[in-house]
Formats: structure tokens, C-alpha cells, sequence
């Protein structure tokens, strides 16, 4: 029981911060969001296919082989909430970025697996992971600079 209200904790709670954030940021940041949402989806395909990990509960059975709370929940919203604060300085992106999957990778880690038992990595480690989602930052911030660059200049008139 106490699996499951962490697993909707970490599914919904996350979007409620967004009501602190103007409508206008939200609606220029989503596109990162979404994007690291279907990054992170593939991922868990990935991972699950090379027994990266075992999911020992979840939320939603047929979706196994995601990590359904933290693809749809914390983890758009958290882009979102680092687009919002670093977007325009790479560098304090990805100092942000290097912190939170730190976070991730062993504290939040430890709890999931160790104390609740949501999941076991296998074939992955911790610092594994760390590495790939500091990889996955990277390539978010450049699809989001390529996006923003394309939809949002201006175009030239001679």
C-alpha cells in the first residue's frame, strides 16, 4: 500500500508545482518536457528489453516496462522546472542537471529499491544511469535549442 501512494505521489504531485509557473513558460517549455517524456520512454523500453532493471510494482500492469510514474510525472515536470531556471546558460543546465541525477541515481535510488523494493537494477548501475541521464540532459537541451531556433526565429526579409 505504501508502494502505491509513493508511485501517485510521484505521478501527480509533480504537475501541481506547475501552478507557480506563468502559463506563458509552461506553454514555451512543454516541448522539452515532452520530448524528455518520449526520450525516457524509449529508454525504458530499451532497459527493460536488456534487463536493465525489474520492476516489482507499478501502477498501470500492461505498462511494465515503464517506470510509468517517473516517465509521465516527476520527470516532464522536473525538465520543465530546469528549462524554466537555466534555460539560455548551458553550463548551469547541466550543473542542474548533474545534481538532480545524482539525486536520482543513488539517494532516490536507495529508496526505491532498497527500503520500498519498486525496482532492482540488474544489468545497469546506479553510476550507469547516472552517465546515461546526464547524457539524455544533453541531448534534450540541444533538441530544445534546435526547436526553440526553428519555430522561433525570425524569418529574414530583404
Amino acid at each position: 500500500m505504501v508502494n502505491k501512494i509513493v508511485l501517485w505521489t510521484v505521478l501527480i504531485a509533480p504537475w501541481f508545482t506547475l501552478f507557480l509557473v506563468k502559463k506563458e513558460n509552461i506553454k514555451r517549455f512543454m516541448p522539452a518536457a515532452v520530448f524528455a517524456s518520449y526520450l525516457m520512454i524509449i529508454y525504458n523500453v530499451v532497459a527493460n528489453n536488456q534487463k536493465h532493471w525489474v520492476i516489482n510494482e507499478t501502477l498501470i500492469p500492461w505498462l511494465k516496462p515503464l517506470f510509468v510514474s517517473g516517465v509521465f510525472g516527476a520527470f516532464p515536470v522536473i525538465t520543465l522546472w530546469v528549462f524554466y531556471y537555466t534555460y539560455g546558460n548551458f553550463w548551469k543546465y547541466l550543473v542542474a542537471n548533474i545534481i538532480l541525477d545524482f539525486m536520482f541515481a543513488f539517494p532516490i535510488h536507495y529508496l526505491f529499491q532498497e527500503v520500498l523494493g519498486i525496482y532492482e537494477l540488474v544489468n545497469i548501475t546506479p553510476w550507469g544511469r547516472f552517465i546515461l541521464f546526464v547524457v539524455f540532459s544533453i541531448v534534450i537541451y540541444g533538441y530544445y535549442k534546435w526547436q526553440e531556433d526553428m519555430f522561433h526565429s525570425k524569418p529574414n526579409r530583404t
